[in-house]
């Protein structure tokens, strides 16, 4: 019972010049190499697609290794207690403003709302291509500020204390911010700019944009989708 196949006796393959697609008389379902926004209609299946692709991206060198590099660029300290380095004690790397999970939804909706489909390995792809080109905000934390960001809401961590080109991801993927993801990024700039900060120009900038994109994509996903433009 172990050993159980879902799909038993895998005899049927749709051969298909953009989503080559196995199924089996003895499974309600089929498994197509692409999704798609149709295969994607069920949240429970978008979590299991998502959550499958960043574990991938977590285990792989290339998530491994970056922390590495980060390190060897200096950002090798907490940025709560500078005294604190990772010679010292564990510093660890943190996903600011929007999550990994948040990043993965945004170039997911992309993808789809640009070319029509998206694999898991497209996914992992894009998602070291972007970490690699240092477009992720990220802040190196030691374990205490770590857990504190994720226990207290009102523990908050300005951009200028990030690492990341992270409006150029924002810019890169604009057709895939989601209204929920958009109010998350607009809450964390209103809260950055009532810091008195000297990039306000450049964040409310951003906040524009973003209200911008975002009302965009909630009219075409309204209005059944968008064009390859």
């Amino acid at each position: 019972m172990n050993n159980y196949n879902k799909i038993p006796d895998i005899e049927n393959f749709i051969e298909d010049d953009v989503n080559p697609t196995i199924y089996s008389d003895n499974c309600p379902y089929q498994l197509p190499f692409y999704q798609t926004r149709e295969t994607l209609i069920n949240i429970e299946d978008y979590k299991k697609f998502l959550d499958n692709s960043i574990s991938r991206f977590r285990r792989s060198q290339t998530y491994k290794h970056y922390k590495g590099y980060l390190i060897d660029l200096g950002l090798n300290r907490c940025q709560f207690h500078s005294n604190i380095t990772n010679e010292m004690a564990t510093i660890e790397m943190h996903h600011n403003m929007i999550t990994i999970y948040d990043i993965a939804i945004i170039i997911t909706e992309h993808v789809i709302n640009t070319k029509g489909y998206i694999s898991s390995f497209d996914l992992v792809q894009l998602l070291k291509e972007e970490h690699k080109a240092n477009n992720i905000q990220l802040v190196m934390l030691s374990l205490t500020p770590h857990q504190l960001y994720h226990d207290s809401p009102d523990f908050f961590i300005h951009p200028d204390m990030c690492f990341g080109n992270w409006p150029n991801l924002l810019s890169k993927y604009n057709k895939g911010i989601t209204l929920d993801i958009a109010f998350k990024i607009l809450f964390y700039l209103k809260k950055a700019i009532e810091n008195n900060n000297s990039q306000d120009n450049q964040l409310l900038d951003i906040r524009d944009k973003i209200l911008d994109w975002s009302g965009l994509n909630n009219q075409m996903y309204l209005r059944g989708g968008f064009t390859n433009d």
